[in-house]
């Protein structure tokens, strides 16, 4: 640890951070351990801000801000992290040992900044999708337990590899009598993202057009459709455009349609995750603080190139770059978008949205369906 670090956090050779509130809630660190997890939290990119960590990467001065009195952190943490952690709260390790101890550090790192970390929208996709293995209200509390029951010092000697599992003592065993299910429901947003989704695949298998033709189409119908997404927007120009390490809809070409619809079922509750956090981070104010958490390389790739606010639209420019796609993009900006934007629930009441939704969403499924055929 350099020397102003070593100042700023005042550890010469031990120290001692306290979470807020919760028994047993010491975390012991020890020469460079802090710096060794803000290193690892940094590479992986798990945790991201607009303010505080834009690409995903948390500067000692920032984290300095975060620690302050006067700060509400929330972190909403997507299904991919949500899970491990609740099979760690009932099993007491995972069976990847390398995934067991990254899940490990983040849990430790939240708790070195007081942050509260919430499964709520993994609920929700557990059961809509049938994730779950185990029912929604049992995960709810595993995951509630892994982080107030299970001491903060076991979660960073696991990140740290000097213990391989949680003692017996520590787990989740509780029993739930009632089975409670999780259900969005009729949610505007989720549905608007599936009916992308969809189209989106329509797209894909169109092995007729180019990149930015897909693209030109899907924005097209987008526009005219649904309000805009800037998570939706960025994911389709890096979908059609092959982007590396962002991965389409699973079983996106695939004849199975009950594969291709499950692979777009997942695939939009990840836009989702994002698309609901930066509908949060909007609002936040009076020292509230909301973040996203992912292990999912797609979903950081869309969140990369969302934040700061604007930033997506230099994305764009980034993925389509000869002059006839910048021509083609010019032309769609000042037909759609702009002064010529014309929104489409313009006075419609929300039930009169959400049936205009499902009914698109229906027809772009039977599009889809005899694509396959």
């Amino acid at each position: 640890m350099s020397k102003t670090k070593n100042a700023l956090w005042n550890m010469n050779s031990h120290n001692f951070f306290r979470t807020k509130g919760l028994n047993m809630s010491y975390i012991y660190f020890e020469d460079d351990d802090f710096d060794n997890m803000l290193t690892v939290i940094n590479s992986q990119q798990m945790c991201y801000h607009p303010v505080y960590a834009p690409d995903g990467q948390f500067t000692v001065k920032n984290i300095f801000k975060l620690d302050s009195k006067d700060k509400d952190i929330t972190i909403i943490a997507d299904n991919n992290l949500v899970s491990p952690i609740c099979e760690i709260a009932k099993k007491g390790r995972l069976n990847n040992e390398l995934r067991m101890q990254k899940v490990a550090m983040f849990v430790t790192w939240t708790k070195s900044i007081h942050a509260r970390l919430t499964c709520g929208v993994s609920l929700f996709e557990n059961d809509t999708v049938g994730l779950a293995t185990i029912p929604g209200e049992e995960y709810q509390l595993a995951f509630l337990h892994a982080l107030d029951n299970i001491p903060a010092q076991i979660w960073k000697e696991i990140a740290f590899a000097s213990r391989d599992s949680i003692p017996d003592v520590f787990l989740y065993t509780g029993v739930i009598e009632e089975i409670k299910e999780y259900q969005f429901g009729d949610n505007l947003l989720l549905l608007s993202n599936e009916a992308a989704m969809v189209k989106m695949v329509q797209l894909i298998r169109n092995s007729e057009l180019t990149a930015i033709d897909k693209f030109i189409d899907f924005m097209n119908w987008y526009a005219d459709n649904l309000d805009i997404a800037e998570s939706v927007v960025v994911y389709a120009a890096m979908i059609f455009a092959n982007i590396p390490d962002v991965a389409p809809p699973k079983n996106a070409k695939v004849k199975d349609y009950q594969k291709v619809v499950k692979g777009i079922k997942n695939q939009t509750w990840d836009v989702t995750y994002i698309t609901l956090w930066s509908m949060f981070y909007y609002r936040d104010e009076n020292g509230k603080n909301t973040m996203f958490a992912t292990d999912d390389e797609t979903q950081k790739r869309i969140v990369l190139n969302i934040i700061p606010t604007g930033e997506w639209s230099n994305a764009i420019s980034a993925i389509f770059t000869t002059k006839n796609e910048r021509k083609k993009l010019q032309a769609l900006w000042k037909m759609k978008f702009g002064d010529a934007r014309i929104r489409p629930f313009t006075n419609m009441q929300d039930e009169e949205k959400v049936l205009t939704v499902k009914n698109l969403l229906s027809h772009e499924y039977e599009v889809l369906k005899k694509m396959l055929l």
